[in-house]
């Protein structure tokens, strides 16, 4: 199979593994057409044996850190004019000719199915930057010229790396494709540390995240407003709260879909906001019905036990809603997933 030419791949630690490991990987490799292929493996003074002829190997000094030593490699790459970067989750055989498939494909993330720790860190940092990634932690990518020259330029340390590197992409509209394979056994054993976790989670958290958070609370201020003008007219409780829901929706929805994600379109934010109004019914409805019913209740379970369930029944449906809105409105469209 011919492939496009100028393709560097990162090999980072590989001086590291066994002779025997690191010719099975090489022969793997040499079984594949890759033309004009640059190998960059880390600082080593030694040759590496038995390696094919159509290879070209370029040595690049690092340290410890797998970020910093990731984007050493792609400067090293860009300045040698390659035009795909490659990396590798891991040295296994197995593993060496998995980007073959997906080198006309574009910026390709190959995802295997996740651990525990793995898939809760990536579905916190998907709610905190409105991303949809599968695995933030995967290593097996495909970088274009265009995203390796945005990413080299990136900061944070450790894998946080790799979830600083998604949202530069994102934030420079540079679209990736996750291809997840579901024909592979889950790994159990995380991929990150608790500390690689948190800072992971922290870098996640943008501008706008915390700009999305003030005009939220502004619009449950409008909730609140409306709820309180409603019952001072007189109005039955379950209408009241309909109301305040409704306006709280509706300037939520405005102010987000035109201050902070600058969506145009008339009909497409009509669409949004039909779907919008309808994930917003759902702590209205809880709130109406739930403690509707609990209130009934009100002198067997004493006031203050009602005020702490009330409020625990709307913070749940709160965050429900939350998470729905953010996978079904918010979400950024810059980056697709693809199951195999």
């Amino acid at each position: 199979m011919m492939v496009s030419p100028s393709i560097a791949l990162l090999l980072p630690g590989f001086k590291t593994l066994k002779a025997a490991q690191r010719k099975s990987f090489l022969g793997e490799l040499s079984n594949a057409d890759l033309p004009k292929t640059i190998i960059l493996i880390d600082s080593d003074e030694k040759r590496v044996e038995n390696h094919p002829e159509n290879f070209e190997f370029v040595h690049f000094v690092h340290d410890n850190d797998i970020g910093n030593t990731l984007r050493v490699g792609m400067a090293a790459a860009l300045s040698m004019g390659a035009e795909k970067v490659v990396t590798f989750e891991g040295y296994a055989p197995s593993n060496a000719r998995w980007f073959l498939p997906f080198l006309e494909a574009g910026n390709v993330i190959e995802s295997k199915r996740r651990g525990f720790i793995d898939m809760l860190v990536t579905e916190t940092v998907n709610l905190l930057s409105f991303g949809n990634s599968y695995n933030v932690f995967s290593m097996n990518r495909v970088y274009t010229k265009e995203a390796a020259l945005v990413v080299k330029d990136t900061h944070q340390q450790g894998k946080a790396f790799l979830v600083e590197s998604a949202k530069a992409l994102s934030a420079h509209k540079i679209k990736t494709v996750e291809v997840i394979r579901e024909d592979v056994k889950k790994n159990n054993r995380s991929s990150v540390n608790l500390k690689e976790a948190a800072s992971s989670i922290a870098r996640s958290i943008s501008g706008l995240f915390v700009s999305y958070g003030i005009l939220s609370s502004l619009a449950y201020m409008v909730n609140l407003i409306a709820v309180y003008a409603s019952l001072s007219l007189g109005l039955f409780y379950p209408v009241a709260v309909f109301l305040g829901g409704e306006f709280s929706a509706i300037s939520n929805f405005l102010m987000n879909e035109k201050m902070n994600f600058k969506n145009r379109g008339f009909m497409s934010s009509v669409y949004r906001l039909g779907k919008f109004n309808f994930f917003a019914l759902i702590p209205l409805v809880f709130d109406v019905l739930f403690i509707g019913y609990l209130a009934r209740y009100t002198n067997a379970l004493g006031k203050t036990l009602f005020t702490d369930l009330s409020v625990g029944v709307v913070l749940a449906a709160s965050t429900v809603t939350f998470t729905l809105l953010t996978r079904t409105i918010w979400s950024k469209d810059n980056h697709s997933r693809v199951h195999v």
